[in-house]
């Protein structure tokens, strides 16, 4: 016998479950929603004062690219990106001051767009595509909503700690009778157009971050992490590592002193200092480990994606040093940092893998150490015990690397069904079915 059907019956279910999944579209587009009215009541909408937030928009219309979007798609993206250029125009009389502020602008625009567009289709959509429209959606929409959790936790080490211990850094510094900070902070003084690629490098990590997501999503099974979960990670445990040490760097410490005039470690009284306002993420470089996170994880892409990686990660070195922002021992401690978060993601190496457990406690515990040697300054005063701990930090962290690069494979299982763009798929990818050898930092 058949259970007979009551009509009435099924058709409240069918009520109580389309309201039910109108009040979850409610929910979501409040979570969604709450970021951007926080943003617009702080100011974090002003672009020419959030180019973080302005590149991470760049990137979501960077990512909804890759997907090859049909024209229902673009005329809207291209609509919704017209209007708020117009609107930004209007209201702060111009795109801004700076060289190349038109594009970064209409490109962020495009970007809210390509989110909205996005945002529509992937909660209406009802058919086998809403899954890879979701998906693509929170691709693109992780890191322009990243950028408002960070500014918060940025303001926040501001607050907690109104006091930085940015002296210990910088005699540390002072001790390898090496003033690198200086000596590329002049060389950008000489040098515009090298201060100028340095400005766009710092500015545009978010979009070469996108920029990896969406190469990630098109060919999976070339990339042995998560890139959206990795660069995740390195933010929250940035994040968390700004308080143990909080620093701001040397611009914000010395002002107009930098790079020229800096004064004699050896007659400072080293002491915590009084900051205002100045974010505290100085320790380490959360930028360098996103720059050398990128180069690692372009292995098995196209050999010039690999060149550009390389110069990626070697202005981005110059530009944390020759703006102010940080001091070399921040760099040098963001090698190990950024291998313990690549270890901690590395999907195709087991979690039992000796290799792995290596890298992530090595990494962990070397960023740790230095932190606690520098806090309480347990080196002594001297070039050649300073140098001999850089020294063994980045041959630690070149062999740990070597040995996770060697236990890991590519990836089979694909994450997204998006295909690549059919005029750059040769350049992206390099030799689908050559074998990659390991690589090394």
């Amino acid at each position: 016998m058949y259970a007979s059907l009551d009509p009435t019956e099924s058709t409240e279910v069918s009520n109580r479950s389309v309201m039910a999944e109108r009040f979850y579209h409610f929910i979501i587009s409040g979570l969604l929603l709450l970021p951007v009215y926080l943003g617009a009541r702080h100011g974090l909408m002003n672009l020419e004062q959030n180019p973080v937030l302005e590149s991470a928009l760049a990137g979501a219309f960077l990512i909804h690219l890759w997907t090859r979007p049909g024209r229902d798609e673009w005329i809207p993206v291209l609509g919704i990106g017209a209007l708020a250029s117009a609107a930004y125009v209007w209201l702060h009389h111009g795109f801004g001051p700076y060289l190349g502020a038109a594009p970064a602008v209409c490109a962020a625009f495009l970007g809210a767009g390509s989110l909205a567009v996005l945002a529509t289709r992937a909660f209406a959509e009802h058919g086998p595509e809403r899954k890879n429209l979701r998906s693509t959606f929170f691709a693109a929409a992780a890191f322009p909503y990243f950028s408002f959790i960070l500014a918060i936790f940025l303001n926040l080490t501001a607050a907690l700690h109104p006091k930085v211990w940015d002296l210990w850094l910088y005699v540390f510094d002072a001790s390898l009778n090496f003033r690198a900070g200086s000596l590329v902070g002049q060389l950008f003084e000489i040098c515009a157009p090298l201060r100028v690629a340095g400005i766009f490098i710092y500015q545009e990590m978010p979009l070469a971050i996108c920029l990896l997501v969406a190469l990630e999503r098109a060919t999976p099974e070339r990339f042995n992490v998560s890139v959206l979960r990795l660069f995740l990670a390195v933010g929250f445990a940035g994040a968390l590592l700004y308080n143990l040490f909080p620093a701001a760097g040397p611009l914000y410490v010395f002002g107009k002193d930098f790079p020229n005039h800096l004064p004699d470690a050896s007659a400072m009284m080293i002491q915590p200092l009084l900051v205002p306002r100045a974010p505290r993420n100085a320790m380490p470089s959360v930028h360098l480990a996103c720059a050398l996170l990128i180069w690692w994880n372009t292995v098995g892409l196209a050999r010039g994606l690999r060149v550009a990686a390389a110069v990626f990660l070697a202005l981005t070195a110059l530009a944390t040093l020759g703006f102010g922002e940080h001091y070399l021992i921040d760099l040098i401690v963001a090698v190990p940092f950024a291998l313990a978060v690549q270890a901690s993601c590395m999907a195709s190496v087991p979690r039992q893998s000796a290799a792995r457990r290596a890298s992530f406690v090595g990494g962990a515990a070397l960023t740790l150490a230095w932190i606690a040697v520098l806090r309480f300054s347990l080196l002594p005063n001297s070039a050649w015990p300073a140098w001999a701990a850089i020294l063994v930090t980045l041959a630690l962290s070149i062999w740990w690397k070597y040995k996770l690069s060697r236990q890991a494979g590519p990836l089979t299982n694909a994450h997204s069904g998006v295909q690549s763009l059919d005029f750059l798929n040769d350049f992206l990818v390099l030799g689908r079915r050559r074998q990659n050898p390991p690589e090394m930092l």
